[in-house]
């Protein structure tokens, strides 16, 4: 291609420069159709992104189509909110502190982005409907799906919590924030920093216990209560990522909804997730960690979280 195409990488989610879940975004009205999920393979970020003009009748400012390194998805929760702040930073849409709202036509329908900001946007929150639980929780022989998935005994993959009406047993239970993900409570946040997880035996327990996009192991930091947010220690892993996903945009929303449902979670009530793994790839290096946050009153859910400016510039892509 002898075109430049323009892009920015950001970090979303990430408080701390260079935190976070990184994101590509690119331009990708000038880009074959056939190049789109090879390119998005010789990045190697857990999702990449390609913006253009929305479609004809669609009350959008851009549409965005996301990828994994497996495939094209309709949703996914960094990339949606990291695409709007980029669009901002590319000057593709005005931007107007503090506050400016960006429509993106999704693969799931039109999701609006709130960015907030001063001289420059700084952080974002989407916002949408397309929630549900469409199982119970899973609490018979299935669950013998989990301990290969994620290397601890069976009988840590639930979780006692106080709540108003007594103690609550909770167990995995399959919840949509925007797609269908595995929630796994796991009984203490010691757990969770324990977990050594088999790429090809989560693709297994995935698709055996009726998750489309991941599995979120999650554990409360302290008993959740209805004064202050509510925060949890969460690990995620799926079969289109195969390492760690450090932050989970969609699963924080499918969490949200899975602790409102089970009323740990009240409506407007914040959940704080520290998400990540504890150790880098490399011996001795740490975690790459993230924060998000999220809410839901059974209608609608919402995340948010800090968006950081990386790099940006112009590709030339040699095919």
């Amino acid at each position: 291609m002898k075109r430049p195409v323009p892009f920015v990488w950001v970090d979303v989610f990430a408080e701390q420069p260079f935190g976070g879940n990184p994101l590509a975004v690119l331009d990708g009205s000038e880009l074959p159709e056939e190049t789109l999920l090879p390119l998005t393979r010789e990045l190697s970020l857990a999702e990449t992104t390609f913006y253009y003009p929305p479609s004809a009748g669609v009350e959008a400012d851009a549409r965005v189509r996301i990828f994994t390194q497996a495939k094209e998805i309709p949703f996914a929760g960094h990339p949606v909110l990291g695409t709007a702040a980029a669009l901002l930073l590319l000057q593709k849409l005005p931007w107007q502190a503090p506050q400016t709202t960006v429509r993106l036509e999704l693969g799931m329908g039109v999701v609006p982005v709130t960015v907030t900001g001063g001289e420059l946007p700084e952080r974002a929150q989407f916002s949408h409907r397309n929630i549900s639980i469409p199982g119970s929780p899973i609490s018979d022989q299935r669950l013998a799906w989990l301990p290969p998935a994620l290397g601890l005994p069976m009988e840590r993959f639930s979780q006692k919590v106080a709540a108003a009406a007594g103690e609550l047993l909770l167990y995995p239970q399959v919840v949509s924030g925007g797609a269908l993900q595995l929630m796994v409570p796991v009984a203490t946040p010691e757990d969770i920093e324990q977990i050594e997880a088999s790429y090809r035996d989560v693709v297994v327990a995935e698709r055996a216990l009726g998750a489309e996009l991941g599995i979120l192991a999650f554990s409360f930091i302290a008993p959740p209560h209805s004064d202050g947010p509510v925060k949890v220690r969460a690990r995620f892993f799926a079969y289109d990522a195969p390492q760690e996903d450090p932050a989970t945009g969609s699963a924080a929303a499918s969490l949200a909804v899975y602790l409102h449902h089970h009323r740990l979670l009240q409506s407007g009530q914040v959940l704080e997730i520290d998400q990540g793994p504890p150790r880098g790839r490399v011996d001795g290096a740490p975690g790459r960690r993230s924060l998000l946050r999220a809410s839901c009153d059974g209608q609608s859910v919402q995340v948010e979280g800090r968006v950081r400016e990386v790099l940006r510039g112009d590709m030339r892509l040699h095919i």
